[in-house]
């Protein structure tokens, strides 16, 4: 049983992968709104949809949605994971939801996973405003749309939350609050720039790979992917198979490649997709993340073939920061781990 259900939750995430990862329609490049009276059109990739007065009770189908609304100082009343199947209410947030918990001040409804929310238990909430995903809610939207105005923006890649960020916070009459976030962000990026200036110079070539287990599968993380994203912003140039522009997140490898993606450092993306539907306590998150792809990766003979294994430049975090938080508290932790991970190698670099 539990292998079945190791093999449906990694199918899951994997599905999760495949629909992020492809470039999002050009036909709306971005939010924006027109006021009509005391109501407004909102223009997002679901469609259009008008909005009146001011939404209080809302609900959040990913964990991006939720990191932004709670940025702008918005408690929600229900919330769908983007990886998990777990049971039960959020009746303990600050122990069950990673990363963003601590921020939510009382219970909220657990309403499934992202791409197949709840819709009887949403109905039975009465929200008067639903923040979801294109990708994963797009079939679903003229369901929700029939409950409370419904709005769908990009989930993955780069500062695309910049645009769900601003649409959102005009709504919720809060724009000012959204231009500091965005301030703040790019002041982030340049003091980190500067920070690891001497290990970009240094140590320029970074592989980034996502696993849970090597030998059973492992994906190149290209620009495209928020993690990878980042690293090209603050200079460094992550490894690739080819010079062609990628078009996904990620890209299938087979460990044998490994040695001919040799880099000055390599970041991995770990997760365990059955502890994810199982998180008791978020302060040992990251550690039962890690545990497994660390392990694999420590007794593979070609992982421990490349130069930066050998020098110990291989920093490990979870693939969930990268995928499921591409939001500027994602931005925050991704950039915190960067400098407390590689400053060290700044001496280093200066001593050479």
């Amino acid at each position: 049983m539990k292998v079945i259900v190791r093999l449906l939750l990694l199918s899951c995430l994997m599905l999760v992968l495949v629909l992020g990862c492809h470039r999002q329609p050009s036909d709306i490049s971005s939010s924006h709104l027109t006021p009509r009276g005391d109501c407004q059109t909102v223009q997002h990739l679901g469609g259009e949809t008008q909005i009146c007065g001011q939404p209080k009770q809302i609900v959040v189908l990913n964990p991006k949605m939720l990191d932004i609304v709670l940025l702008l100082g918005v408690q929600p009343i229900g919330y769908a994971e983007i990886f998990s199947n777990r049971r039960g209410d959020f009746d303990r947030p600050q122990e069950q939801i990673p990363y963003l918990g601590d921020r939510i001040t009382h219970p909220i409804a657990n309403l499934g996973m992202s791409s197949k929310p709840s819709l009887e238990t949403i109905i039975k909430l009465k929200p008067d405003l639903i923040l979801g995903d294109i990708r994963g809610n797009q079939q679903q939207y003229g369901q929700l749309s029939q409950i409370a105005p419904t709005l769908l923006f990009d989930y993955v890649g780069g500062n695309k939350w910049q645009d769900s960020l601003q649409a959102i916070a005009q709504v919720l009459g809060r724009s000012n609050q959204a231009k500091k976030i965005i301030a703040a962000h790019r002041q982030q990026i340049t003091k980190t720039r500067k920070a690891l200036a001497p290990v970009v110079k240094a140590y320029p070539k970074v592989l980034m790979v996502s696993s849970e287990q090597l030998n059973s599968s492992i994906n190149l993380v290209t620009p495209l992917d928020f993690c990878g994203g980042l690293l090209e912003d603050i200079g460094f140039k992550l490894a690739k198979v080819s010079n062609s522009t990628p078009t996904n997140i990620t890209q299938p490898i087979s460990v044998e490649i490994l040695p001919q993606l040799n880099a000055d450092l390599i970041i991995v993306q770990g997760h365990n997709i059955v502890e994810l539907s199982n998180i008791k306590n978020t302060n040992s998150f990251a550690k039962t993340q890690l545990t497994s792809v660390k392990k694999s990766w420590n007794t593979n003979t070609l992982a421990q073939s490349l130069s930066a294994s050998r020098n110990k430049r291989v920093y490990f975090i979870p693939t969930y920061i990268c995928l499921g938080l591409p939001s500027p508290s994602g931005t925050q932790i991704t950039l915190k781990f960067l400098q407390e991970q590689l400053l060290p190698l700044a001496k280093t670099a200066n001593q050479n």
